[in-house]
């Protein structure tokens, strides 16, 4: 009998105890989630004020990727080498840029870097790659006392080959290789401005790089091209066809304001130019 109340008091202080915890569970379940919407508002406001502090800066990226997202056609035939170096310029945004090295402990070493650029429009450029450069890289330090480079672009920057499902060392990803020499842009001159545009329609966020920076524009000079777009080796193609290639993807603007022929001197009638934007940037 006494082992009978014993066993009904324990199932009876189990169940009040059991009723408790279920109580206290839902409680703090519910505190949880009280939590939890709590977190939640503060995250949505916290988002809501971002975006509005950065309204400026999303417009900026939504210009980019509207310029990024402009439709392009495919690559010219394989037979077409000057059009296909064209077409490899115009659609790159950035160039590994060879150079001889100044830096003391790789002197005279090829160094290499990444520099961004544009040749003009996205699907009619110039062809001749223009590049945003500054006194404080490797890059424009080397080139003051040497100004040859030797610049790679190729269609694995983008979407092309790896749609096609083709490793950028596929010679089917194309490539080009121009070796020559950089040209300083003269300040003020009619050339620099249109550059400007042409550069920064490409590349909206560089515009307000800082100022001690000292950032310049300058030219390639090109002395040699080759192009690997296809099994079989690389194909070297003429300046001049290059220049003038069998198709209407030359800004006709670009090249009546400022005619190629001067542009297609041989390297002995070049002659280097002063940056005349800061005493800091020496004589390339």
């Amino acid at each position: 009998m006494i082992w009978r109340i014993t066993l009904f008091v324990a199932l009876f202080v189990l169940t009040i105890e059991a009723k408790k915890y279920s109580q206290s569970f839902e409680e703090h379940q519910w505190q949880e989630f009280e939590e939890f919407l709590k977190w939640k508002r503060t995250r949505e406001q916290h988002e809501n004020k971002y975006e509005k502090r950065h309204d400026k800066s999303h417009e900026v990226d939504q210009l980019y990727e509207k310029v990024q997202q402009i439709p392009l056609s495919n690559p010219p035939p394989v037979d077409e080498a000057a059009l296909m170096a064209r077409y490899i310029v115009n659609q790159a945004d950035w160039v590994s840029v060879a150079t001889i090295s100044t830096r003391k402990e790789i002197e005279s070493f090829p160094a290499v870097t990444l520099v961004s650029y544009s040749d003009g429009i996205l699907g009619n450029g110039t062809g001749v790659p223009y590049l945003y450069l500054t006194p404080l890289d490797f890059t424009a330090q080397d080139l003051a006392k040497d100004n040859r480079v030797s610049m790679l672009m190729s269609l694995a920057q983008g979407d092309y080959c790896k749609n096609k499902q083709w490793d950028p060392m596929d010679p089917r990803c194309a490539r080009v290789l121009m070796s020559g020499r950089i040209k300083t842009l003269k300040n003020e001159s009619a050339e620099l401005e249109l550059v400007k545009k042409l550069f920064f329609d490409r590349h909206p966020k560089l515009v307000n790089m800082p100022e001690n920076h000292h950032f310049y524009f300058a030219k390639l000079k090109i002395m040699s091209i080759a192009v690997l777009d296809t099994f079989g080796g690389p194909k070297y193609v003429p300046v001049n066809e290059y220049l003038h290639p069998s198709g209407s993807n030359i800004i006709e603007e670009f090249n009546r304001r400022f005619p190629l022929e001067d542009y297609e001197k041989s390297s002995k009638d070049y002659n280097s130019v002063s940056n005349m934007l800061h005493p800091m940037i020496r004589t390339i």
